[in-house]
């Protein structure tokens, strides 16, 4: 019997079970007040309860009812600050890198960034026993991220049933230790990029590159050399990038050296160090690390898949961002890059906003991962790690909410949806306790498109894999400039423990 995963339903959309924002609380105690004082100032009874309800009914409305997919308060504020954005002309973005120059020292000089990505970074670099690291300090969010390249267990699909439990095990078992190893990284980020390619490119380059005067045996032995070169159609990237916020415990450290950027090059990079050592414990092979010119090659290429990940010529923290970049349109957000001269790619981005409800089996993402075809697509999910105890304490929680919400009057047949959500709850807190490792997590999906309406066939395509796939998608209309961030190597995408 395969073995499956239960993922807890969503909390209801109620007010019961359902942490309501500030601007949303606002709302709602406005309207509750309103509606007193109106009801105080209206003589007469009927006058009363209409204008009470009136105006708290129409406050709660806008907070709790659902409108286009989400609630008007939440629309509002989308809306809102797309229309600022579009005043000011942050949406439309164009590189002043080729006009920024470079110090005496031959340090770039820093240039503003797109729409959506974290601004004030600082790029710092770092050397481990792996090669160098380029690790990105975020002020405003107070976290350092890195990133490498790795790779998981190849032809996973073929094993038995013992073996991908095993492996799911040990993956288990670095999250588990990554969280409760008294280490300083709180975050990681898991991105597969998938770029389709052509499986015929070599050989015809081959063949445009032959010369008919070589010797009949080197041709020979290069014919045999295609038809041994093993050539797929699509190239698939997987990143792991990791989270270390930022902290007096780290800035003392730092300080022992004799510069704070000194500091945070050796403290974190001993810390990075540690963690590459511990992937083969959850049967993950290291492929590289991504230093400056790495990191800036991966980026520039997200906007502009044209341009090779692996191609490092002339990147760095300047040149990573794309050279023009739209996100004036409401459905897509357009980029350029320096390569090109008119041809741009549109991307959209979309939140899975609910995972399984039912048990899945360990392949349930095999829909949107391996099933897609002919499609540019990055698949990012987030991880808050959370210690074994804290994990405990808000599992016992959700599974008190849930038990808390069921309806159990007499003569009322319970809820079949109640009691599945109610048994996940109770199984999530057993399986922490027998030694699971706890997470909190995001999830989205980037697609990437050379015209308006391939994308809107691609977006389509990958809606129907994730539907097969049991998630459900919510596409950021008028906020893809900062959903696509979300795919990017920054770990954003999840609200740091503690915001609300």
């Amino acid at each position: 019997m395969a073995r499956t995963f239960t993922y807890p339903r969503p909390r209801p959309r109620g007010l019961l079970g359902r942490r309501l924002e500030a601007d949303e609380q606002l709302v709602l105690g406005a309207g509750l007040v309103g509606g007193l004082v109106t009801a105080w100032i209206l003589g007469g009874i009927l006058l009363k309860i209409i204008g009470f309800l009136l105006i708290a009914g129409t406050c709660a409305w806008a907070t709790l009812a659902p409108y286009r997919g989400r609630t008007y308060v939440r629309w509002f504020e989308i809306s809102r600050t797309y229309r600022k954005l579009l005043r000011d002309g942050s949406l439309l973005y164009r590189s002043r890198t080729p006009h920024a120059g470079r110090y005496a020292d031959g340090r770039r000089v820093p240039v503003d960034v797109p729409a959506g990505v974290p601004r004030n970074m600082q790029w710092i670099s770092a050397r481990t026993a792996f090669g160098e690291i380029a690790i990105v300090l975020q002020p405003d969010e107070q976290t350092f991220t890195a990133a490498v390249e790795v790779e998981g267990q190849r032809d996973f699909g073929s094993l038995d049933l013992d073996d991908k439990e095993a492996l799911i095990r040990a993956y288990e078992h670095l999250l588990k230790i990554t969280a409760d190893g008294g280490g300083r990284i709180r975050r990681l980020q898991w991105i597969s990029r998938v770029i389709p390619t052509d499986p015929n490119a070599h050989a015809r380059d081959a063949a445009e590159r032959r010369d008919d005067s070589s010797p009949a045996w080197l041709h020979q032995s290069y014919d045999d050399l295609i038809r041994r070169v093993a050539v797929t159609a699509e190239d698939r990237r997987l990143l792991l990038v990791v989270g270390i916020p930022y902290t007096p415990d780290l800035v003392a450290e730092a300080r022992r050296y004799n510069t704070l950027h000194e500091g945070y090059a050796v403290t974190l990079g001993q810390e990075i160090e540690s963690f590459i050592r511990s992937l083969g414990r959850g049967q993950l092979r290291h492929v590289r690390n991504l230093d400056e010119s790495g990191l800036a090659s991966y980026l520039h290429h997200a906007y502009d898949p044209g341009h090779w990940i692996d191609d490092t010529t002339g990147m760095d923290r300047a040149t990573c961002w794309p050279a023009v970049l739209d996100a004036r349109n409401k459905q897509y957000m357009a980029s350029r890059s320096w390569e090109t001269t008119e041809d741009a790619w549109y991307s959209k981005t979309a939140w899975i906003k609910e995972l399984p409800v039912l048990p899945a089996g360990i392949n349930f993402l095999a829909p949107v991962l391996l099933y897609l075809q002919d499609i540019i697509l990055s698949v990012s999910v987030v991880m808050d790690l959370v210690s074994t105890d804290q994990a405990i304490t808000d599992a016992m929680a959700d599974a008190t909410n849930e038990l808390g919400q069921a309806d159990r009057k007499a003569g009322r047949i319970e809820d079949p949806r109640e009691q599945k959500a109610q048994s996940a709850s109770i199984g999530t807190m057993r399986d922490i306790a027998d030694g699971a490792a706890g997470v909190r997590l995001a999830a989205w999906i980037t697609v990437t498109s050379p015209t308006p309406d391939a994308l809107r066939r691609d977006a389509d395509t990958v809606r129907a894999g994730a539907t097969r796939a049991g998630l459900r998608l919510e596409w950021c209309d008028t906020e893809h400039h900062r959903a696509f961030a979300n795919t990017l190597p920054f770990t954003a995408g999840l609200l740091k423990e503690g915001r609300r």
